[in-house]
């Protein structure tokens, strides 16, 4: 069983890191551009919130088996 956990941190692990980046770029752009344009940022509103969802659902399980392991 401690094999599978650590082969699904590694596999959560690799998939994590890049969406966390793009989720974390996407949202420096996305909260400074209602200033600049609003029209813009109401047009990219439901992709913003589907990139915050798919980074919701890899970093619970990813955060959860890391937390088993830790403790």
């Amino acid at each position: 069983m401690k094999y599978i956990r650590i082969l699904f941190t590694i596999a959560f692990g690799i998939i994590y890191w890049p969406v966390n980046i793009v989720h974390t770029k996407v949202q420096k752009w996305y909260f400074a551009e209602k200033k600049k344009d609003i029209i813009i940022w109401y047009l990219f509103t439901p992709f913003y919130w589907i990139i915050v969802a798919i980074t919701f659902i890899i970093s619970v399980p990813y955060e959860f088996i890391i937390a088993r392991d830790i403790h």
